[in-house]
């Protein structure tokens, strides 16, 4: 860089004529400028970056209520706050077959009331504490967390507790959100991307429970009372369920507390949750979900891959991370900044207690549907081919290893991170090796993951988007059928096989 210093003459005190123009000889009233230019020295690069050490997880204080319910304290940060996390570890894939979303509706209804108190109530409550009260549910479990100050962490348990144990289900609650679920699902099939992820489950899945993402309006109508009560019973007890508190507490006062108020919360045997074995595919299926009026397509492109409790779960992230995980991955660079067919391309590997899938997915203009569709199998087929370059595989494990640190930031995420430590079956002290366990993985063994887990050859394809201008392309890639938005069946198309 180079830095200009200027002095400056001062004016004659004798003014000069206003029309003096300067180009003219007399220049006695004229500012002088020196200027004197300076080099800046050669800068020097930075020292090397020196190994990446693992970030120790906050210790976890693990106790026992007499009621049999499993705590987990943690105490962390210097804010005052608590952060309550109730898991009853039964979630969407314990609905009962004729009744998809029987759980989300359970999660949603506890906090419309309890036996002591109304809807209305209780939200007075949670704010006359100054807390947040939220609920939801995922495959695995159903949750209850309550954020409040930690000199409340008392009133904030006997609120969690009552929320839990204790739910009104009112029927004139449950009409309410029977009417807001149907808009939302109204409103969500009239969503590419909704559709294109609710017909990969369901194809990739078959009878399993994960083949359900979301509720039916079918299943909505036929929801009552009884069935919240009869899940309630059934899956809400201590030995189905742990509690973890997160904050600048006691883990002693936090275990006190919650004996107090889940005291007498009584024990009963859980039904057990069957999963049929899903579908095996030994060649590529394409479903195409039609959509008459859409100038773009959404593409899935994946298959089944393995348990997160699995020991390859770490060598596949880093194979995933090199093909899709991130905007400096393959997909996005290729797809995105090469060709500009998409917004973004990406690939995942879903996070589940039984066998979770792989999956690469973007949205893009009909028009280029075939060119994206062989970029995608282009990179399908390389990641599973050839091993990737050694400089690749560290920029992957950089980017992965670099930003878990910020997953750990907060109380909340703390929260959420023993969760997956008590929902997966992980020991510990997982967290504690996870940057090392990713930075210890070779080319060779992400390699081996994705020879063993990304399968294109016998992937599932779903894009959803005017059939009439995608299903040629894609029969290039598979038998192609051809389903409306409720799932029926419009067509079929034999492999083009080119």
């Amino acid at each position: 860089m180079k830095r200009l210093f200027t002095a400056t003459l001062a004016l004659a005190l004798t003014g000069c004529p206003s029309s003096q123009t300067p180009d003219e000889d007399d220049t006695s009233g004229q500012e002088e400028t020196v200027v004197e230019v300076i080099q800046e020295a050669p800068r020097e690069p930075p020292p090397e970056s020196g190994p990446a050490r693992d970030v120790r997880f906050p210790a976890i204080t693990r106790s026992t209520t007499s009621s049999g319910l499993e705590v987990n304290t943690v105490q962390y940060g210097h804010l005052p706050l608590v952060y309550l996390r109730l898991v009853i570890k039964s979630g969407d894939a314990s609905d009962p077959a004729e009744l998809p979303g029987l759980a989300h509706f359970v999660a949603q209804m506890l906090k419309e009331g309890t036996r002591r108190r109304t809807s209305a109530q209780l939200a007075e409550a949670v704010e006359f504490l100054g807390a947040d009260l939220s609920v939801g549910s995922d495959e695995e479990n159903v949750y209850v967390m309550v954020r409040a100050l930690a000199e409340h962490v008392d009133e904030a348990m006997e609120i969690l507790a009552e929320v839990a144990r204790s739910p009104r289900f009112a029927q004139g609650e449950l009409d309410r959100l029977k009417r807001r679920e149907l808009t939302r699902l109204a409103l969500s099939s009239q969503q590419p991307r909704y559709l294109a992820r609710r017909t990969f489950y369901a194809e990739l899945y078959g009878e399993h429970p994960y083949a359900h993402v979301d509720a039916t309006e079918a299943s909505v109508e036929r929801i009552g009372r009884r069935d919240l009560q009869s899940f309630h019973r059934a899956h809400f007890v201590p030995n189905n369920a742990f509690l973890v508190a997160v904050g600048n507490v006691d883990p002693a006062a936090v275990s006190a507390s919650a004996n107090r108020h889940f005291n007498g919360w009584r024990s009963r045997e859980v039904p057990e949750v069957t999963y049929p074995t899903p579908p095996a595919r030994d060649a590529r299926e394409v479903v195409v979900v039609d959509r008459p009026d859409s100038v773009q397509s959404v593409i899935f492109v994946g298959n089944l891959a393995l348990e997160r409790r699995s020991p390859d779960f770490v060598p596949l992230s880093v194979a995933n991370q090199v093909l899709g995980g991130s905007a400096a991955s393959r997909l996005f660079m290729d797809l995105r900044e090469q060709r500009s067919l998409t917004y973004g391309a990406y690939s995942a590997v879903s996070e589940r207690a039984q066998v979770g899938p792989f999956v690469a997915y973007a949205a893009v203009r009909n028009e280029v549907t075939t060119e994206a569709m062989a970029g995608f199998m282009e990179h399908l087929d390389r990641i599973v081919a050839e091993e990737a370059p050694a400089e690749e595989v560290q920029d992957a494990q950089r980017f992965l290893s670099d930003s878990f640190p910020l997953q750990i930031e907060t109380a909340g995420r703390v929260a959420y991170m023993i969760e997956e430590l008590r929902g997966y079956g992980l020991p510990d002290d997982y967290w504690d090796g996870y940057r090392t366990a990713i930075r210890g993985v070779t080319p060779a063994q992400a390699h081996a993951a994705a020879q063993r887990y990304i399968r294109p050859d016998r992937a599932l394809i779903v894009a959803v988007g005017r059939a009439a201008d995608i299903v040629e392309p894609l029969r290039a890639y598979g038998p192609v059928r051809v389903i409306d938005n409720e799932g029926n069946e419009v067509a079929t198309y034999e492999a083009s096989g080119e």
